[in-house]
This record gives structure tokens, sequence and C-alpha cells, in this order.
């Protein structure tokens, strides 16, 4: 049997066990397997087969861009290893052809070296210690509509992992991005590590990926909470819960259904940070 047969009939054995769609609720069935995180986030593409989600047709092609994007600005830092490089410049070229509105967002700080240098000003008040020498990228209503859609499907992809069913239609959930700028002062909070004290990553045998993704988690009768590290650039946290009151509309947080992702303009913004920066844009 060739690679590509065992591949479709490991997929459709997947799907078989595990016939709904881990991002809509299971409004529709299943067609494929996605991978989270997805393979460009990791170096080369290549990844542990590990951590995979039943998904329907309409939301594998309707995280595409969002999966993309989370690729590139994890990638984003003052001191890139070689790999990155290499992967950034491949992921940035797919940008060109794939959403060029994006791209153009991106590169608007560093085509005005005032409004760069204000940009980099407010960060170092804010607490970032930016070096001189370093390209800033604009995190702008583009991006940030992308980083939230990836989000909530990074957060219902492990509510899937650990609880092994999707979330259903029935139940809410709330997910939040944040930079390296924004923990750059005081770290990740240390309630939120405590509160998720188990910890997961991708491994396969000796192959250990959690350089690239780790996780903390809790899960309890119908209610997970997590917090992932993607690279050295983004973090993700958030809430899912099968029952809808466990979120109360008092306690301020911005819950949805699980939906669909031609649905994300109007979800909660999850970040709404202004700059990021790296070593040098790549164009």
């Amino acid at each position: 049997m060739g690679a590509a047969s065992r591949k479709r009939t490991a997929t459709a054995q997947f799907i078989e066990k595990f016939p709904d769609c881990f991002f809509c609720g299971g409004q529709r069935r299943a067609t494929t397997r996605e991978h989270m995180p997805p393979k460009s986030l990791f170096d080369n593409s290549h990844r542990p087969d590990k951590l995979v989600m039943p998904a329907c047709a309409e939301c594998n092609r309707g995280t595409s861009t969002a999966d993309l994007t989370v690729a590139i600005v994890s990638r984003w830092h003052h001191v890139p290893r070689s790999q990155e490089n290499i992967d950034h410049k491949k992921l940035i070229a797919q940008v060109h052809r794939q959403d060029p509105d994006l791209w153009g967002e991106w590169k608007k700080l560093n085509a005005d070296p005032r409004e760069k240098e204000q940009a980099r000003h407010r960060l170092i008040q804010y607490g970032v210690p930016v070096p001189q020498d370093a390209g800033l990228w604009t995190i702008g209503p583009l991006t940030i509509r992308q980083l939230n859609l990836f989000a909530y499907e990074a957060v219902l992809a492990l509510f899937f992992e650990h609880v092994q069913q999707p979330l259903p239609i029935t139940g809410r959930v709330c997910a939040y991005w944040k930079s390296k700028e924004d923990f750059a002062r005081g770290g990740i909070p240390r309630f939120l590590l405590d509160m998720l004290p188990e910890y997961g990553t991708l491994v396969q045998g000796r192959w250990n990926e959690r350089e690239t993704f780790e996780y903390r988690h809790a899960a309890n009768d119908g209610f997970f909470g997590c917090i992932a590290k993607l690279r050295r650039g983004l973090f993700i946290t958030g809430f899912a819960a099968t029952d809808k009151s466990v979120f109360r509309p008092d306690d301020g947080i911005d819950c949805i259904i699980p939906t669909n992702p031609a649905t994300a303009p109007s979800m909660p913004d999850a970040g709404t940070h202004e700059q990021t920066f790296d070593k040098k844009p790549q164009s």
C-alpha cells in the first residue's frame, strides 16, 4: 500500500470515529483532518502527526489564512534562527499570493521612517526593549481578525483533544491572543499558570517540539481551559464549556457559540496590540 493510500485510510478511519467537525460544533460532517497547530508553524513544515481534529471542508478552507498568519507572526523575533528566516520568506511569498492586503498592512510602518520611530518609542514606553535596528510590523484590523479566528480555532481544537468530542453548539467558548510584547514586562500571569497545571506539547518518540509549541491546560466536567505558546512570538489562551451557564453575564467575558469561520468579523477582538518587532522585514 502506497503512502497516499495509507493516509487516506488513516483519515477515513479517523473520520469514521469522529464524524463531526470540531470547529462548527458538528453542524457539518467532517471530511478531513485538521492539524493544530498547523504544519506551517513548524520548521520546514515538519511536525509529529499528533493533535489532529476532524474538520469539514468549509472550516478547513475558512481557517487557512488564519493558520498562515500565525505561522508568520509567531516567527517575528529580533534574533531569528536560520530555519525561521528560510521558512519566513516562503510564508511571506504565500501571503503575497493569498492575501496581499494583509501583507500591505504589515509593512506600513517600515515605509515611513518617522512613524516607525514613533512606534518604536511607544513600545519602549510599554516596557518592550526594541533594538535600534529592529524592523516593525503593524498588527492592524486585518491581522487582528485572523489572530482572533486562530485563537478560537486553537481553543476548540485543544478542547476536542482532551474531551474527545467537539464543543456542541449549546456550549460557549472564549479565546484571546497576546504577542511577545504583551508579556514583555511581567511575563505570563502566575494565577493563570496555577489554574492550568497540566502540561502538553507534541512528542513522537524522541522528537519533542516544545520549543515550537507547548501549552498548559485543565479539564473538569465539561469545562476546559488552556494557554499555549507558539514559537517565541505568540500566546493563545481561552476557555470552553459544554454548559453555557458557566459563563455568567457579569463575568465580563466575551463568549461565542462554536461557529463558522465566515462569521469571524463579528467575533470579539481577542487582542489589540499595535506593533510587534522583528530583526528586519523579509519581503
